[in-house]
């Protein structure tokens, strides 16, 4: 079940100079699956992105009912 597909979308993505990071709304569909664990994303994301996992911050996380998808209120990509 590990090797199911993953899909993640990132929505308005923003960068902010001033605390030197980008922004963004992450949504994540996972079916055949029960839940992605944030180290998973953190990766993800990093791959997607062209950095490192400790500088991925994201929280906020909710499943949709019926499962399958789960949308972050943000991620924050820290720059190096």
């Amino acid at each position: 079940m590990a090797d199911s597909v993953v899909t993640i979308r990132t929505r308005k993505v923003m960068t902010n100079r001033l605390l030197a990071r980008k922004q963004m709304v992450v949504d994540i569909l996972h079916p055949n699956r029960a839940s992605v664990p944030k180290t998973e994303v953190r990766e993800k994301l990093a791959q997607l992105y062209k950095t490192t996992p400790d500088l991925v911050f994201a929280y906020g996380f909710r499943c949709q009912f019926g499962g399958g998808k789960k949308f972050g209120l943000r991620a924050y990509l820290r720059y190096t």
